[in-house]
């Protein structure tokens, strides 16, 4: 079965936050974005054995982070949330989506404040809670271990959803705000 985002979601994208295509070594800080926003990107290791992605950083001193990146020896893309949540309550936990392997490898990331849906081109996808505790703006940025990582990302903060009711009378609907989740 093959899932992607709704195409819906398109509309509701706002300014975009990030755009940036690149290669790095090491690391690169790429912009930041809202806590409700859509992000797609490639990576592509430009030698064998270069491991990095990317880092959602969701607090002002950098402790808490989300990592999105490529496991050279597997092919995988990892999603680590250990150190996603300074709240003691959160549950960490690294997880795992088969990607290809030897190619660049694209995804789409939809975060809405404590959750990210993970969406990969062959229908796989992945989806899990954070609870960061941080303020936005959140930095995004590209780490690279071990060679170079080339990537291309772009980023569009995320309005809030407006959802059409009608009224008693049955007149003609009225938007009312419904707004992004809340964790």
């Amino acid at each position: 079965m093959s899932q992607r985002p709704a195409t819906e979601l398109l509309a509701l994208r706002a300014g975009r936050a990030v755009t940036a295509t690149a290669e790095t070594s090491g690391t690169a800080v790429l912009g930041t974005v809202g806590p409700s926003f859509d992000l797609t990107a490639r990576l592509e290791p430009r030698t064998a054995g270069t491991a990095g992605g990317l880092r959602l950083v969701t607090s002002a001193e950098g402790t808490e982070y989300l990592d999105i990146g490529l496991d050279p020896l597997t092919g995988e893309l990892v999603v680590d949330r250990e150190h996603a949540s300074l709240d003691p309550r959160a549950h960490g936990g690294t997880y795992r989506v088969p990607a290809q392997t030897g190619d660049p490898v694209d995804f789409r990331l939809v975060v809405d404040r404590a959750v990210a849906e993970l969406y990969l081109p062959s229908g796989r996808t992945l989806t899990l809670r954070f609870y960061p505790t941080g303020g936005a703006p959140w930095p995004i940025e590209v780490r690279a271990h071990g060679g170079g990582l080339g990537y291309t990302v772009e980023a569009w903060n995320l309005r809030p959803y407006a959802m059409r009711q009608a009224d008693e009378s049955g007149a003609r609907p009225t938007l009312a705000d419904v707004g992004p989740v809340h964790p």
